[in-house]
Formats: C-alpha cells, sequence, structure tokens
C-alpha cells in the first residue's frame, strides 16, 4: 500500500522583507484565497500544476502555428481558478519558456470596486498569496511618475505635484464617472463578477473540483487595515500623480483600488509558479483612461526580455451561452485586428486591453495571436484558436466568457530564449516512495531541439561509464552553491554511485573506470562540469529525488526536454532542495546526509493498441511478445527514446487506447512511467519507480487516477482519458 503524507508538512518558508532606514516593509495580504483560489498552499500549487499541465499539451498542438520563444505579451482571464484557469494556463505555459531569463511581470487589470480616474500603483512594497510574498518593483514604479532616486519620504504629498491634494479623492471623485464605464457608483462592475463569476470564487476540490462558493465581499481585515497605511519606503503616497513630463503621466498612486481587488491578485501564484522567488511585479489597476494612457504607462514599464506583460480581462458577463460565444468571437476579432476600443461592456479588462492594442498598433514587428477562448459553462474545456468550442451544456445558461492571447515581439533570437529556460518543473507528491512519483507533468514538446541532439551523432558514446556520475556530481555542486557549501562532506561519495536498473548492460559503475573530469567534478562548479562534458549540452528533461536517511527530502522535474541536460539537471537539484512546497528548504547543515538520485527521461509517446492487440487479450501485467527482447533506453545525453528495439512496436503505429482495459493491458510493469489527462484538464503521472510499490497494473492505474483527482475505480471505454508513457535512466548514489 502506498503511504501518502503529502500533507505532513505546509508550512510557510519565507526569507522576510529587509527594514532599513526607511521603515519596514509592507506586504499587501492575499484578499481573494479561498474563493477564487484556493488558500492552503499544497492545494493551490497542485491545482495550478493541474492546469498548467493542460496548457502544456495545449501549446503542443498549437506550437506549430505560433512563433518560438517566450511571448513578450498575454492576455488572460481573471475568475476563479475552476472556470477560467485552464484558458489562462494556455498563455503561462508558453510565458514559462522564459524562466531563468524574466525577472519582473508588469500585471494590468481593470478596477472592478473602486473606480479610479489613470492607471494606479500601490504602495505595497510586496504582494503575498498562499505561495509566497512577491516584492514589487517600487523603483520602476517611481521612475514611470517621474520621480528621482533621492526623493524622501518625508517630502509632503503637496511639494509632489500640484494635483496630488486632490487625488487623494480620486476614487470619489470618479464614482460618478465609473457608470459610464459599467461600474455602479461603489466602484463594483455590475457587469463582471457579482454574479455567475462569483461563482468562480469556488475553491477546487482535490478530489473532483466541487466549488465552495463564497462571498465577493468577504475580505481580509488585514488588506482593510492596511488600505491608507501612509508613505511607502520608496516615497510613494496614496494620492499622488505623476510629476510633469513623466514617463507614465496617466500613473496614480492609489491603494483603495487595489486592496481587494482580485484581477491583478489571481494572476500572481501562476508567476510565482512559472518564475520562481525571483521575480518582482508591476501591479496595476487601470481604471477611467484613454487606450493611449494605458499603452503610455506600458511603454515606461516594457524594459527588455526580463520583462513580461500581463493583461487581466474577462470578456462578456452573463449573457445566454448561445449569445455569449457569438459576442465573444466578435470581440476576439476586434482584439487580433487591432480594432480599439473594446467596449467596457464587451471585455471587463477593456482599458488594460486598449492600452496593449495602442503598443502593438505601433510596433509593427509585434504579432498578437489568439491561444484559447472558453465560458463559465464549459467546465474548464479551453477551445483552441480556429477550432471549434465543445457542444454547449445549456444554450440558454449565463455564463462570462474568456480567451487567452500572446504577442511575439519580432527579431529576436529565439533559440536564445529557449536556452534562457523552459523550466516545467513538476512536484513528487508521495513522500514515502523513493525514487519520486506522482509529478502532475505533461509538457508541450519541442521536437526539433530532441531530434537534433539524437542525429547529429556528436558524443554519441564516449566514456557512457561516468555519465552518471558526473550527473550525481552536477546535481551536488548545484545544491552546494546555492547552500553557500565550500568542499563537499557528503555521507556517500560519487566513488559510490550506482547506475540504475535500465542502464546498459556494459556501463561500468567505478568512477576510477570513467573519465578522469568525474574525479574532479566532486569539488567543480556546475559552470566547470558543464564545460567538461560536452554531451551536457543536449537537451535532456530529468528529475532530481532528494532522499534523507531513505525518506524524500524534494523531488522536482520536467517530463520533455527544453533545455540542456546540464542545466535541467542543476536547477531541478536546487529546485528539489530549497524549493519543493512540501518540505522546508535544506539547510547547510543537512547537506552531508542527503542522497541523490538523477533520472534522465525518454519523451513522452501515446499508448497505442496494436492491430495483433486487437486480434487477442494481451496479459494484463504487461508482459509477453510485447516487452520479449526490450530493454531500457539509456538517455543520458537527453535524446529521444530509440524505436528500434526488439519486439517494440513502432512509434504511434496502432491507435490510442480508449479503455481502462485496454491502457493496463498495455501498460509494461517496471519499464513505463505513465501520464494521465482527462478531459477536464486533471492530470497526474507515476515514474517507473513506482511499480516497485505497485507492481498490479490495476493498483498502479488506481493510484495515479486518485492522485490526478480522479475516482480510483473509474473506467472508461471511449477515449475519455489520454495515456502517455515514457522510460527513465536512473542513477543513484548507495
Amino acid at each position: 500500500m502506498v503511504h501518502s503524507d503529502i500533507f505532513h508538512r505546509n508550512n510557510e518558508v519565507h526569507e522576510p522583507l529587509e527594514t532599513g532606514a526607511a521603515g519596514a516593509a509592507a506586504v499587501r495580504p492575499a484578499s481573494v484565497a479561498g474563493s477564487f483560489y484556493p488558500a492552503d498552499r499544497v492545494t493551490l500549487k497542485q491545482l495550478i500544476n493541474r492546469q498548467l499541465d493542460y496548457g502544456r499539451s495545449l501549446v503542443r498542438r498549437l506550437a506549430p502555428n505560433l512563433p518560438t520563444g517566450v511571448p513578450k505579451a498575454v492576455i488572460v482571464p481573471h475568475a476563479g481558478y475552476v472556470y477560467s484557469g485552464t484558458t489562462a494556463a494556455l498563455a503561462y505555459a508558453l510565458l514559462e519558456r522564459g524562466r531563468g531569463m524574466v525577472k519582473r511581470a508588469v500585471i494590468v487589470g481593470p478596477t472592478h470596486r473602486v473606480a479610479v480616474r489613470g492607471v494606479a500603483c500601490s504602495t505595497w512594497d510586496a504582494f503575498e498569496t498562499p505561495l509566497d510574498v512577491t516584492r514589487v518593483d517600487t523603483a520602476a514604479e517611481c521612475r514611470a511618475l517621474g520621480m528621482a532616486a533621492t526623493d524622501s519620504v518625508n517630502r509632503d504629498s503637496g511639494e509632489r505635484h500640484g494635483g496630488n491634494g486632490a487625488a487623494a479623492g480620486t476614487s470619489t471623485d470618479n464614482a460618478g464617472k465609473a457608470a459610464s464605464n459599467g461600474l455602479d457608483a461603489a466602484g463594483i462592475a455590475a457587469s463582471d463578477h457579482a454574479g455567475a463569476d462569483a461563482a468562480s470564487a469556488g475553491t477546487a476540490d482535490a478530489g473532483d473540483g466541487a466549488h465552495k462558493l463564497t462571498s465577493h465581499g468577504n475580505v481580509s481585515q488585514d488588506v482593510s487595515r492596511n488600505v491608507s497605511r501612509g508613505v511607502s519606503r520608496s516615497g510613494l503616497r496614496s494620492g499622488m500623480h505623476a510629476r510633469p513630463g513623466a514617463p507614465a503621466s496617466a500613473l496614480i498612486v492609489n491603494d483603495p483600488t487595489h486592496a481587494q481587488e482580485h484581477a491583478v491578485e489571481v494572476q500572481i501564484p501562476f508567476l510565482q509558479t512559472i518564475f520562481g522567488p525571483d521575480l518582482e511585479i508591476v501591479p496595476l489597476n487601470a481604471g477611467d483612461a484613454t487606450a493611449k494612457e494605458v499603452g503610455d504607462v506600458l511603454r515606461a514599464l516594457w524594459g527588455g526580455p526580463e520583462t513580461v506583460i500581463v493583461i487581466s480581462s474577462d470578456l462578456s458577463h452573463y449573457h445566454p451561452q448561445a449569445y455569449a460565444r457569438a459576442l465573444d468571437d466578435q470581440t476576439i476579432e476586434d482584439i487580433l485586428a487591432l480594432r480599439k476600443p473594446i467596449h467596457p461592456r464587451r471585455a471587463c479588462g477593456a482599458y488594460p486591453i486598449n492600452g496593449l492594442l495602442d503598443v502593438l498598433t505601433e510596433r509593427h514587428d509585434m504579432h498578437l495571436f489568439e491561444l484559447s477562448c472558453s465560458t463559465s459553462g464549459d467546465d474548464g474545456v479551453a477551445a483552441l484558436a480556429g477550432q471549434s468550442r465543445p457542444a454547449m451544456h445549456d444554450p440558454g445558461e449565463p455564463v462570462v466568457g474568456y480567451a487567452s492571447f500572446a504577442a511575439w515581439e519580432g527579431g529576436r533570437n529565439d533559440a536564445e530564449s529557449n536556452e534562457a529556460g523552459h523550466d516545467y518543473t513538476d512536484r513528487h507528491d508521495d513522500a514515502d516512495i523513493h525514487g519520486g512519483i506522482d509529478a502532475a507533468g505533461r509538457t508541450d514538446a519541442v521536437d526539433g531541439a530532441n531530434q537534433s541532439s539524437q542525429d547529429s551523432g556528436t558524443d554519441a558514446h564516449p566514456a557512457d561509464s561516468g555519465r552518471g556520475d558526473v550527473l550525481l556530481a552536477l546535481a551536488r555542486a548545484a545544491i552546494r552553491e546555492r547552500l553557500g557549501i565550500d568542499t563537499d562532506t557528503r555521507r556517500s561519495t560519487v566513488s559510490n554511485a550506482r547506475v540504475g536498473a535500465n542502464a546498459d548492460a556494459g556501463t561500468v559503475t567505478d568512477v576510477s573506470e570513467s573519465d578522469a573530469g568525474v574525479t574532479m567534478a566532486t569539488e567543480s562548479s556546475v559552470s566547470d562540469i558543464i564545460a567538461a562534458h560536452p554531451w551536457l549540452q543536449q537537451s535532456g528533461a530529468s528529475f532530481v529525488t532528494l532522499t534523507e536517511y531513505g525518506r524524500l527530502r524534494g523531488c522536482i522535474g520536467s517530463l520533455v526536454a527544453y533545455r540542456s541536460l546540464g542545466r535541467d539537471v542543476a536547477e531541478h537539484a536546487v529546485d528539489a532542495a530549497i524549493h519543493d512546497p512540501r518540505f522546508d528548504p535544506v539547510a547547510a547543515a543537512e547537506y552531508p546526509l542527503l542522497s541523490v538520485e538523477v533520472s534522465v527521461l525518454g519523451e513522452p509517446e501515446p499508448i497505442v493498441v496494436t492491430a495483433d492487440a486487437e486480434k487477442s487479450e494481451s496479459n494484463r501485467n504487461g508482459e509477453g511478445e510485447a516487452t520479449q527482447g526490450s530493454c531500457w533506453h539509456t538517455l543520458t545525453d537527453g535524446s529521444r527514446p530509440a524505436t528500434t528495439n526488439a519486439g517494440r512496436e513502432p512509434k504511434h503505429s496502432g491507435r490510442p487506447v480508449k479503455s481502462r482495459d485496454e491502457l493496463e493491458s498495455a501498460l509494461r510493469p517496471g519499464r513505463d512511467g505513465l501520464i494521465i489527462v482527462d478531459h477536464r484538464g486533471r492530470s497526474a503521472t507515476f515514474l517507473p519507480q513506482v511499480w516497485e510499490q505497485l507492481p498490479d497494473p490495476h493498483d498502479f492505474v488506481s493510484h495515479l487516477l486518485a492522485k490526478a483527482g480522479i475516482r480510483p475505480s473509474y473506467d472508461w471505454s471511449d477515449g475519455e482519458i489520454d495515456c502517455q508513457r515514457y522510460e527513465v535512466t536512473a542513477y543513484a548514489e548507495e
């Protein structure tokens, strides 16, 4: 029986924001955690991972029609995750190509609660979600406002700008104007989330996606207390306007409009997940403003490849589904044609959208693409651009519309963007099974990268005997560098490493018989190890698993190769040690106690039923003619799995398995890693190591269904679940 202690640790571990001469940093608490998205950190991370997996599967299908590299800007919906999260996830699956390069996200949403004239930043130094505290790039905000770096927090707001005194009453003064923008006098969007989208304030249940409805007005008291918190450490004061001649003339500072606003907040957990803890954000609420005014704010904060723009908007609100789809299709067409202004009745985030369209109108080197669309009545199923929407359950049901878009800058070096980092991290969730299991991971494939590494013939067979040792040493070096450890004082040495059971029979496991570079690698830096072994530059996907006296201490990885194997292993080693959400970060004192395992993965491929299998029943345990003479693929260089093993069916031959019985008959125990994805985007995977604990295919599938949030006894017969397999080469220390 599998022991799952996924929830045995759920501790928040944040480095405190520093306190200096300017005072303590102010953190905006989450306002809609527990309503628009789960308040529990692990539950939220699992939901985001499932939705990102769904988005990656859509990216794989849409990729031939899209540019490569990282989008500069995206438009994403902001309803409850159970409704619009899958539509947004497609855009975020594209943005995550920039992990390691993107350091700042400018997020612009509308004002649903407190209306403003202009585009509002706040005085908070950081925004908090259940996943982490993310810093605000207040220096960029100050520059856009026209403030000099030497401005003092002690200056009176009247000295900053003659109009600032009036700005303090901005939200009140604009209450009347807001009505013409689709807002009531309280600043709440009458056409937005008050009805059907209040249901999107549902917390996704880990098991079946059920919703817990909560009130829109159920706002954190901490937020309320912080609405008028005074002057920020950077000199920002709620009520300020941009100075004359500032790069962003419509930019203001207004805390009340941010205090309970969800449009920006719901984007932050996705951004924290794909870009990691080093990300900074610029959270903005766009109220009554012209397209050029919002566009000028975006241009002032545009930055380079380190910055992405996130526009937060839903589409139509509470029309019958049949009419809503037609209306949204017209709005999507107008956005793609850059026909502005988009009216707030067509999109609640019309002002942010119009600002981006203003920028794109002037940027002939940029190209905007529709990604997907859906409504709140589509059960999380997103229709890809150019493809039919799913059948309507009830054409008369009032729904909210969603769509996602992405814009790329022309002339970008896509290869450079890709190398900057595609980090599709998947986190194992059953802590008692060594080897790592249950990563909810599917990723979109960049076939060219994998194919080139296989076909080039470069470094085809150089010192295979030492590759496992090099990978383990590389993982060790990455962890040491992150923990600030100068020398390697681990419990077991590289010379004690063993190669996993799926390695080539002739592999030498004694480091003394491998190339001399391996021995030196134990004390070398990450960059030195990668430079010394050219095969680490080839594409590869990996998992790094850390254990401490036989118990899991961290495990993170990716299922498809998007970058060099060396970089993939090094970054996953650090993530496993520091960023696995189930555990406290590894301390330097623990380093000698860790054991490391590196698993190198082949590319996932569909599980198919061959013609012979359709004529006769296969062994349920996966043995028999289909597996005789086969062996584990050795993919230490990150190349594609071979397709010529004796007795193995040709890749993608036959038809995909349609039923649970067919899946369980086709599985190869001890050999197959399995990925499942249902039509709602729920997904999970087990690495092949899990067969040691679950040797029966039926039990294997049952536990994986449960992990994906699907009933373990669920049976299907018409292809309701997409099934893929992959193989692994594992290297572990004794």
